[in-house]
């Protein structure tokens, strides 16, 4: 009597169980078909989008112990507030690379009248174009980009507009905002090229892959107003980092207001994290962890792993006002020895109201 009761029940269960994974199959393929369609449309991208390569250089870095300092090169352009220097780290196993830096002026844009909505960093063999890597000796140590006639937001001197080290991280804009670029601007470019091999120079060049819509496009876009947040402050990007876990702050007081909406940051070799707050309001805009030696191409020829990522920040990052106070710090831990001139660099991109 027991056993037939426990198999009708079985029966009746059955239908139910069906019914039930009949749904959540529903569910499933409804699922992937909406994940399809938003990765359907992601691929597209902004159909007013259109893009472009640039290409600076090329330069000749010189081997391993045979550096050299050129006046007009990358120790000038330490001596200029606000550009970063030339990065020469005693401290961390670069102090014989060899080295080529500088500052160019009047390069190309990728568009005269447009917004950048994305970049990637690259450098590449100036005779095949395929990538160069310090696992090869060739390091991108540094370069940035200046709007030449505008004025920086945040320092004296000319408007830092974007900028990569070694990481070479893509960035991709918000949806809706842009870095305008206008038809008379003007660009220079401060660079640092670094070669760890001592048997030969590299001839290289730098490129930046650009999206971009142009103004005729862009409709409602936004323009983004880059805010160079350094911990060396305004008149040098380098500080000296002791053994051990150290961290360095700077602040600014913010003279616009707007949402920060972006940011990408930059460390050297044995950076953990780099973070901005908005001390004033008590919130954190942009908290970033940066990886060494992710994959072989970031392992230098000595077996020391550079950074290889340092994923940037997106979206609704918070509210900045006129007069609130920003504070930037720099996290390294460093074991065995210390390291001289090491940079903290958060940009962040702003909509201003």
């Amino acid at each position: 009597m027991g056993g037939s009761g426990t198999a009708a029940a079985d029966e009746q269960e059955a239908p139910e169980q069906r019914e039930q994974a009949q749904e959540s199959s529903q569910e499933a393929a409804q699922e992937r078909a909406q994940n399809d369609a938003a990765d359907s449309e992601e691929s597209r991208g902004d159909a007013r989008e259109e893009s472009t390569t640039v290409k600076y250089g090329p330069w000749t870095i010189p081997a391993a112990d045979d550096g050299h300092e050129d006046e007009e090169g990358a120790d000038a352009a330490g001596g200029l507030p606000g550009w970063p220097g030339n990065g020469d780290d005693e401290g961390d196993g670069h102090a014989h690379h060899g080295q080529e830096g500088g500052i160019e002026f009047n390069v190309d844009k990728p568009c005269e009248d447009c917004f950048i909505t994305g970049f990637t960093p690259k450098m590449t063999y100036a005779d095949d174009g395929t990538d160069a890597h310090v696992n090869e000796g060739p390091m991108l140590h540094h370069y940035v980009i200046f709007n030449s006639g505008a004025r920086d937001a945040v320092c004296p001197g000319s408007e830092r507009k974007l900028s990569s080290g070694n990481e070479r991280v893509p960035s991709d804009l918000p949806e809706g905002y842009g870095i305008k670029i206008d038809e008379r601007e003007r660009w220079s470019l401060n660079y640092d090229l670094m070669n760890m091999d001592p048997a030969e120079a590299k001839d290289v060049n730098i490129e930046i892959d650009f999206t971009y819509v142009p103004a005729s496009k862009a409709g409602d876009m936004k323009p983004l107003t880059p805010l160079w947040l350094d911990v060396g402050g305004c008149f040098g990007s380098e500080y000296d980092a002791p053994e051990g876990d150290s961290t360095e702050s700077a602040t600014w007081t913010s003279d616009v207001s707007g949402d920060l909406v972006y940011a990408r940051g930059h460390l050297h070799h044995a950076g953990h994290s780099l973070w901005a707050e908005n001390t004033t309001r008590g919130t954190e805009l942009c908290h970033i962890e940066a990886e060494e030696g992710g994959s072989p191409e970031f392992i230098d020829m000595e077996g020391h792993g550079q950074i290889s990522d340092m994923p940037p920040c997106s979206g609704d990052l918070g509210r900045i006002e006129e007069g609130d106070v920003l504070e930037t710090s720099a996290r390294y831990v460093i074991e065995g020895h210390s390291h001289d001139d090491v940079m903290g660099i958060m940009i962040g991109y702003l909509a201003e109201d």
